[in-house]
């Protein structure tokens, strides 16, 4: 898997503290268990720091990674219905299917999987908006993906409206 850089980290922080504070922010982390001291962490950068160096960037399976994985599945998920579920997935085997078992490119699979990476983080990007997109593709994608992520520029899209049927299975 590639590692999102400490200001990727942030960004992700700053989007999960989006419509509030970094302390409200750093109140819910704290309640997941993710620090025990609040000292010091009055802006999104310093409970950034916290978070990045506790948990090594994600890549350790600690209380700090656990809580930010919780938070961030909390906003990409409510904002995901049943049907686009399930075509990410979809066009998440397309992009395994041009992959090597150690994540590199399988030999003239280049083009097909530029291809499938822009269809999945564009259906995404009209779900949950494009930065939100880029970061959670980020945090899936094998280094060769995230190269090839990291290299184009940030999808602006509209929103889509929600999916009437989603809305129907979330009232029953």
């Amino acid at each position: 898997m590639a590692n999102l850089s400490l200001d990727e980290f942030e960004s992700c922080l700053g989007l999960l503290a989006e419509g509030g504070t970094p302390e409200k922010l750093r109140d819910r982390l704290a309640r997941l268990n993710a620090f025990h001291s609040r000292r010091g962490m009055n802006s999104l950068h310093a409970v950034a720091e916290r978070l990045f160096a506790l948990s090594s960037g994600l890549r350790r399976d600690v209380p700090a990674a656990r809580a930010f994985h919780a938070l961030w599945a909390e906003r990409v998920g409510t904002k995901l219905g049943r049907k686009s579920g399930e075509k990410l997935d979809e066009l998440a085997d397309k992009i395994n299917e041009n992959l090597r078992e150690d994540g590199t490119v399988k030999d003239d699979c280049a083009d097909q999987l530029k291809a499938s990476v822009d269809a999945y983080e564009d259906l995404l990007a009209r779900k949950v908006g494009g930065a939100t997109a880029r970061l959670d593709t980020l945090q899936k994608a094998v280094p060769a993906v995230a190269e090839m992520l990291r290299a184009k520029p940030l999808l602006d899209l509209p929103l889509d409206p929600p999916d009437p049927e989603d809305e129907a299975a979330e009232k029953d």
